[in-house]
Parts: structure tokens; C-alpha cells; sequence
């Protein structure tokens, strides 16, 4: 799932690394439902959500388009892609965007996370001021991920959706070594080892 303020890049995102055809505009709620598009990776088929943008609020003030997101964020079972626009060209700053993030972090709970750093054909990430470098430092302390990317250069888009990928399958695999199936497996093998019975390797 791709969430974030409005006009943070999550649509243009999705429409580089998916099939889909996400109308992309330069004003806020463009996105006004849920949309989904598909891809491949490493022979695996990944659906992949594009959120309507959300305002750092109180729940009762957010309009039906900020609660489709909310919903989705809250009940379904996916990774979280968390976009900030360090150009703030969105027309909020980092820290809004920040605050933003702590707010609605409850809902991110035991879902695989990461916060991508967009737009950085417009501010590179070590321009930066210190005190926003710090905010992301300490969000990568709590071992949250750190990402970055330019959709206009195409710099970083392909990382990010990889490093989200191998996240999820490597969760995957962990579940499915913890099902009872995989078990039931396990205990009808055995591992024979043979004895050494000369001096030959």
C-alpha cells in the first residue's frame, strides 16, 4: 500500500512500476479512490494499492476520500509504503509530513514499513537541514526503512520497490515455515548422513 499526503508522488510511483494508468495531476486529491495495479517480481504476481491522499487531522475531520486510505491502511494485510516529498513542493513541510506519519503509525503496526524519501531531482537527501535529518535518523533507530527516489529521473524507483519485495517475501516464507502444513512436512523427513567407511573424501 503506497500512503502519504496528497501530491507526495504516490500515483506517479505507481504507474512506473505497474500496469496501471493512474491519472496524475499537479493539485491535491487527484486520487480520489482506491486504485490497484499489478506486477512481477522474482516470478512472484505483487498487487500493489495507491491510496488517496491524507491530512495530518482528527479521524471526524477527515472527508470520505481521506477515509477510503485510512480504512485500507487499518484492514488490510500488505506492506507500507510511506511517501514524504522533501521539496515540499506538495505544499507541506517534512515535519508536517513527519507528524503525519506518528500519527497514523498505530495502524502500520505488524506490517512490513518503509518511508521513501520522494522528489530528489528537486532537494537530495543530504541537502537536508540537520534537524530533519535527525527526525529520519531517529525513525531508522526504531528500525524503520529509509528510502529515496526521483519518479521524474526514475533514480531509486526500482530499489524501492525491490527492497519492499524481498521484505514481504522473506515474511512469507517465515509464515509459511511457521504453518502447520510446512510442519507435517518436516516430520515425514529425514536427513540421512552416511558413515565414513574408508579414508577416502
Amino acid at each position: 500500500i503506497v500512503c502519504g499526503y496528497p501530491n507526495v508522488g504516490k500515483s506517479s510511483f505507481m504507474n512506473k512500476i505497474t500496469r496501471a494508468d493512474v491519472d496524475v495531476q499537479n493539485y491535491p486529491f487527484t486520487t480520489q479512490s482506491l486504485f490497484l495495479g499489478h506486477m512481477d517480481y522474482r516470478f512472484v504476481r505483487f498487487q500493489v494499492i495507491d491510496t488517496p491522499g491524507v491530512l495530518d487531522r482528527p479521524l471526524e475531520d477527515r472527508n470520505t476520500i481521506e477515509m477510503v486510505a485510512i480504512t485500507a491502511l487499518a484492514h488490510l494485510k500488505a506492506g507500507i509504503l510511506y511517501f514524504v516529498d522533501i521539496s515540499e513542493e506538495c505544499g507541506h513541510s517534512i515535519d508536517s509530513q513527519l507528524d503525519l506519519f506518528d500519527s497514523i503509525c498505530p495502524l502500520f503496526s505488524n506490517k512490513p514499513l518503509m518511508i521513501v524519501m520522494t522528489k530528489t531531482d528537486l532537494v537530495k537527501p543530504e541537502d537536508l537541514t540537520k534537524e530533519v535529518k535527525a527526525r529520519f535518523k531517529s525513525l531508522e533507530d526504531k528500525k524503520v526503512n529509509i528510502g529515496s527516489m526521483s519518479t521524474l529521473m526514475e533514480d531509486g524507483v526500482m530499489d524501492v520497490r525491490n527492497n519492499m519485495c524481498d521484505v514481504l517475501l522473506e515474511q512469507r516464507m517465515e509464515n509459511n515455515m511457521r504453518s502447520a502444513h510446512f510442519k507435517s512436512i518436516l516430520n515425514r523427513m529425514h536427513v540421512a548422513v552416511p558413515q565414513k567407511r574408508d579414508n577416502r573424501s
